[in-house]
């Protein structure tokens, strides 16, 4: 494996890692602040927000000024909004340190997607993509097991932690990581896609636009999800912060083996554009039957189905998006990870509002009418370009 890519996936590891210790603990964490479900569901649309508008403004520096120091950058915000949770006196606070993680992690992984195009070949590039996916789903895999035991001491001593491990993060990235080698941007151009909604328009009417569409769904189901769950684990089965970060570490191992092992196999099968469609119908089902009975073991069985899908579709996406792009692939990635953070504001929002008015399992079939419209519209394009 070039050493590059090796060095990054340390990095894109240890930043998820601290990630994973606290989003599933977020809406617990919450909850001790009075907060309601429509309340979780703001904050995390509020940190979504921050990384939609802030994404492909970075993503054009990294073009620019180079990956690295945008990755940095990412790191010394993370570990900032990691310490204001920690001492947060209540929501308002809360909201300021969602912000500032939001800005943060828009530097980080549409960065490191375009550090992998920077150094590998088209054909490389799939598996490749797939691998950085897996690494991300790696940290998800042990971060969330940690921040639930933690959190058993207090979830103040999670963030610490997660604080800890971004420090640790931003020395390695300065000692270790190198700089890619590749052609600069000749100047920065921001003011076209300032807050990035015309740039979203046009990219959607674009040739990319079923490509923007299926990220955002994905995005819109992790979110959704990742709201819905420690919720719904709690009223249904009981579960504590132990057994929600146990959930959160099995789901993140299926992802990486979905996508370290299982990915390669398909697509070399079957080809890029059906592994997408085999990964959205995955999903589909596996939401669709997830909540059906209340059954522990049978809610594990069909989101592990769902998280297989999601491990298949999304690198997938994200390797055909880049193959397609010829220049700024900073802003090609920036601005995919534009339509990830669109469908992580609704997802959340409309997790917090189905939640309140409907019940616990409307989110979940919120987020298969969502996919079933991806389905569609990509099988039309698929069908489209194989008659040509």
């Amino acid at each position: 494996m070039n050493k590059q890519i090796f060095l990054l996936y340390i990095t894109v590891f240890i930043n998820i890692l601290g990630f994973g210790m606290v989003f599933p603990l977020f809406p617990l964490f919450a909850e001790t602040f009075k907060a309601t479900a429509l309340d979780i569901g703001l904050m995390a649309a509020t940190f979504s927000l921050a990384q939609f508008l802030t994404s492909p403004i970075l993503g054009r520096m990294s073009d620019r000024y180079g990956r690295k120091p945008i990755i940095v950058f990412s790191m010394i915000a993370s570990s900032v909004s990691y310490i204001i949770a920690a001492f947060a006196p209540g929501l308002a606070v809360l909201y300021i340190s969602r912000i500032i993680h939001g800005v943060a992690s828009a530097g980080v992984f549409p960065i490191a997607s375009a550090y992998i195009a920077d150094v590998t070949s088209k054909e490389e590039r799939a598996a490749y993509m797939g691998k950085i996916a897996g690494v991300f789903s790696l940290g998800f895999m042990f971060g969330p097991v940690i921040g639930g035991f933690l959190g058993s001491y207090g979830f103040s001593v999670t963030f610490i932690a997660a604080a800890v491990v971004s420090t640790f993060n931003l020395i390695f990235i300065l000692t270790s990581l190198p700089e890619p080698v590749t052609q600069r941007a000749e100047r920065l151009v921001l003011k076209e896609g300032l807050f990035n909604f015309k740039e979203v328009y046009h990219g959607l009417r674009g040739d990319f636009g079923i490509l923007f569409f299926l990220l955002f769904s994905w995005a819109f189901y992790i979110s959704n999800f990742q709201v819905a769950i420690p919720l719904y684990m709690q009223n249904v089965f009981s579960a504590g912060t132990v057994e929600t970060g146990i959930f959160f570490s099995i789901t993140g191992a299926t992802a990486t083996v979905a996508q370290w092992f299982l990915l390669p196999i398909v697509v070399r099968r079957v080809g890029e554009l059906k592994t997408i469609l085999l990964g959205i119908g995955l999903m589909i089902f596996g939401q669709l039957f997830a909540t059906v009975w209340a059954s522990y073991a049978l809610f594990y069985l069909f989101f592990i189905i769902s998280i297989i899908g999601s491990g298949l579709k999304r690198p997938t996406v994200n390797a055909v998006l880049s193959k397609a792009t010829h220049t700024g692939q900073g802003a090609t990635m920036g601005l995919a990870f534009s339509f990830e953070s669109m469908g992580r504001v609704v997802g959340p929002l409309i997790a917090g509002f189905a939640i309140t008015r409907f019940g616990l399992k409307f989110p979940f079939w919120a987020t298969v009418a969502i996919l079933i419209i991806g389905f569609i519209l990509f099988y039309k394009f698929e069908t489209k370009r194989s008659r040509k």
